[in-house]
């Protein structure tokens, strides 16, 4: 839908309609992040930085990191923050500063999770922020190494790569009225023997 740019574009994001895409591109003079008919049409920037933009379940904002490490291999020289967006008005708000990246909002619109680098630590962890701003609230604090969440469409579970049984694999934790309810379990995957 993009075939026109000469620019990378990148990190795709559906809008929950299915009408739009969001993503980031790196075009000259006009970095940052773009919405586009799905179709290809009308591509117009909304922030000039940002990465990995996720919507809001009503289509109107999308949230997106500061920093954009596709792994998570070394600490970001400086803390990534995350932003939300609003669509129509272009009005931009800091929602946590806390080294947060690969943002993802809940089904019901009322927490984004994310995965980050906590101050002084050797690991990368899960959190979840209220779209209202506050603390981060961190799942993980074990492994060396736990990102890249991702909401069930229910909003009942969310679901993170991690090390922490030894190899990377994927693991989920139960979320039910706002808090997590459970300890992290394995998720079994198919594999050929």
């Amino acid at each position: 839908i993009t075939e026109d740019s000469t620019a990378a574009d990148t990190q795709p994001a559906f809008s929950p309609d299915g009408e739009r895409v969001a993503f980031r591109s790196n075009r000259i003079g006009g970095r940052g992040i773009y919405t586009i008919s799905a179709t290809g049409e009308n591509a117009r920037r909304v922030a000039d930085f940002g990465f990995h933009p996720a919507w809001s379940p009503d289509g109107k904002e999308i949230v997106v990191s500061t920093e954009g490490k596709e792994f998570p291999d070394f600490r970001n020289p400086k803390a990534s923050e995350l932003w939300i967006i609003n669509l129509e008005t272009g009005t931009k708000r800091l929602l946590t500063s806390n080294d947060a990246m690969q943002p993802a909002w809940s089904p019901d619109g009322k927490f984004i999770a994310f995965w980050f680098y906590p101050p002084n630590v050797g690991r990368r962890d899960i959190g979840i922020v209220s779209v209202s701003g506050g603390e981060p609230f961190v799942i993980t604090k074990d492994g060396t190494t736990n990102w890249n969440p991702v909401w069930s469409p229910d909003g009942k579970f969310l679901y993170f790569a991690s090390d922490r049984g030894g190899n990377m694999s994927f693991w989920r934790v139960m979320f039910e009225t706002g808090k997590i309810t459970g300890e992290p379990e394995a998720v079994v995957t198919p594999a050929k023997h």
